[in-house]
């Protein structure tokens, strides 16, 4: 019997073969030298009848744990399983949430009267109308005054010039 080594058998891959994952001219040269080769072709069926086997398998979950006896034992008091859970982060946050919620209602001051509003918005309204008329009428009062004065020198100039 030879062995693979004399035949050149570690130059192919029969697992990628049996799987269908070799390229076609590999494929065409392995089914070839199988053709030829005894011990290639007793690998090669071993490794159809291995995929067969597991095919046939039904594919279950895989267990995370196995339960003991004695779990009920060391299970948590039913009120601590409660309190543990009511207390989470999400909990937590979920309470300071509602609080700022309830002390915003209740803090927050309410809107005033639209009436009274607006009796305020026309007196802050009134009062700065009438500051600018009266600033207005300052500054009209220093152009006529001006006005006046320098109509008056004119006027002195020109009187002064007709008398002589």
């Amino acid at each position: 019997m030879m062995s693979r080594e004399s035949m050149g058998c570690e130059n192919y891959d029969w697992k990628s073969y049996a799987l269908g994952e070799m390229a076609l001219p590999g494929r065409r040269e392995a089914e070839a030298h199988a053709a030829l080769c005894p011990n290639c072709r007793e690998e090669l069926g071993a490794l159809r009848l291995t995929l067969d086997t597991l095919s046939t398998l039904r594919e279950e979950e895989i267990p995370r744990r196995i339960a003991f006896v004695s779990d009920q034992i060391f299970e948590p008091r039913w009120y601590r399983r409660a309190f543990r859970s009511v207390w989470s982060p999400n909990f937590a946050a979920a309470c300071v949430i509602a609080g700022a919620i309830l002390v915003h209602a209740f803090v927050h001051p309410a809107a005033p009267d639209q009436a009274q509003l607006n009796a305020q918005i026309d007196a802050a309204v009134n009062q700065a109308v009438a500051t600018v008329q009266a600033k207005h009428d300052e500054q009209l009062q220093e152009v006529v005054s001006a006005y006046d004065n320098r109509y008056s020198e004119i006027y002195m100039k020109v009187s002064g010039l007709v008398r002589q």
